[in-house]
């Protein structure tokens, strides 16, 4: 905030491109990027066409294997086999369609990074807020290939490297992604194999981009929040020296007006992302509790039954959700960590060397800072990793129930 390192910001267009493009590719998939200009006809039509191909497969992927479930499977433990994926196709849905009702607040939360990054006037701040954006891009990156590896290796390895099923000499069961059922046609017989197996792979994308744009949402938003935590608290920081450096008293006020007005900010902006992401992380927590915990019962039984494929696949699969889980709660307690820095700062700065009326203002910031907003899951859990370590052990604890009645 110093006089001497005021500049503008001519790079702001490509800083926005970087701090945007992953997340930006991935919810344009699933159609739910939001168009900030105003649409033309095409784009509307493409995106409308993009939503309606994900929701028909995603209900090509949950109606069949609910047929499946009901109609076919008629003992405790093989629908125990497949509730876990069931758990997931549900969850899936619920959070797509949240997504598109919250399209409004996704353009209001990258209208006002767009904004952010506009009014950068320092080149620190434009450090902190390129290395904020470097680790919300690797955050997305990482999670993208921890789904898709567990993913596919559950979709595509598993059912190649089963092969064909020979059942009484005569009758061979070609391996499906899934089990399913079909009333009106049989997926056994070509081209209808085929073009099942092409489905279910188009379905496992949308599912995995789906699940990925949940972490990227909430690391593009909530990892710009602590930037711009992390640029306020250098500026109350430097606020006494810049006390020295002015002779005028109302150059100090304006500092601090500006740094008052800046916090404010942040957080309305930290309370969109609230309402942007709880419900969606709500889902994520409480399904993701219950896979895991299924999942981890998937290990023990394909161990114990010297299925290593089975045993392999699961273990990726329980790796992945785990990460999926920690991330959401690495995110929160980032957002934690830094909103405590910010006060912790407000009350250690220097503030003896403020002119005596503006050091009173300090007390404003210190109020504010020392009721950060925090992200919740649903209002019901905050994200942080005493809650990652509530959700493991929840995890274990219904795993063990589940082994206990299965036994």
């Amino acid at each position: 905030m110093s006089e001497s390192a005021d500049l503008r910001n001519s790079n702001y267009e490509n800083d926005i491109r970087y701090t945007m493009q992953v997340h930006r590719i991935i919810l344009g998939l699933i159609g739910v990027w939001p168009i900030l200009e105003k649409p033309r006809l095409h784009k509307r039509l493409l995106k409308g066409l993009l939503r309606t191909v994900c929701c028909f497969l995603l209900s090509f992927n949950l109606i069949p294997w609910t047929l499946y479930m009901i109609l076919i499977l008629d003992t405790f433990k093989s629908r125990l086999r497949m509730i876990g994926a069931f758990c997931f196709y549900v969850m899936v849905p619920a959070v797509y369609f949240t997504l598109m009702l919250r399209e409004n607040s996704i353009r209001e939360c990258v209208k006002h990074i767009e904004k952010d990054w506009q009014n950068v006037r320092n080149a620190n701040d434009r450090r902190i807020m390129l290395n904020r954006a470097k680790a919300g891009r690797f955050i997305v990156i990482s999670t993208t290939i921890f789904l898709f590896t567990s993913g596919f290796t559950y979709r595509l390895i598993q059912p190649i490297v089963r092969g064909k099923i020979v059942i009484n000499e005569n009758v061979t069961v070609r391996p499906l992604v899934q089990g399913n059922y079909y009333i009106f046609f049989d997926p056994q017989q070509s081209p209808a194999y085929e073009i099942v197996f092409s489905i279910h792979l188009l379905t496992g994308i949308v599912v995995y981009v789906v699940t990925t744009s949940v972490c990227g949402v909430t690391a593009l938003f909530t990892m710009h929040a602590c930037g711009q935590l992390e640029m306020l608290a250098t500026w109350l920081e430097n606020l006494p020296n810049e006390a020295l450096w002015s002779k005028k008293s109302h150059a100090v006020a304006r500092r601090l007006a500006t740094i008052i007005m800046h916090h404010m900010r942040i957080r309305r902006f930290l309370h969109r992302i609230q309402h942007l992401v709880e419900e969606m992380c709500f889902i994520e927590i409480i399904g993701s509790t219950l896979i895991l915990c299924l999942l981890g019962y998937y290990v023990i039984t394909g161990w114990e039954r010297n299925d290593a494929l089975s045993f392999l696949t699961y273990a990726i699969m329980l790796t992945s959700f785990t990460f999926n889980i920690f991330i959401l709660c690495y995110i929160g307690e980032i957002l934690n960590t830094q909103g405590s820095k910010v006060y912790i700062t407000c009350c250690t700065i220097d503030w003896y060397c403020l002119p005596s009326k503006q050091a009173r203002y300090l007390i404003l910031v210190i109020a504010m800072a020392n009721y950060p907003t925090k992200l919740t899951a649903g209002k019901v859990m905050d994200l942080s990793f005493s809650s990652f370590g509530a959700v493991i052990r929840t995890a274990m604890a219904y795993l063990n129930l589940l082994r206990t009645v299965t036994i």
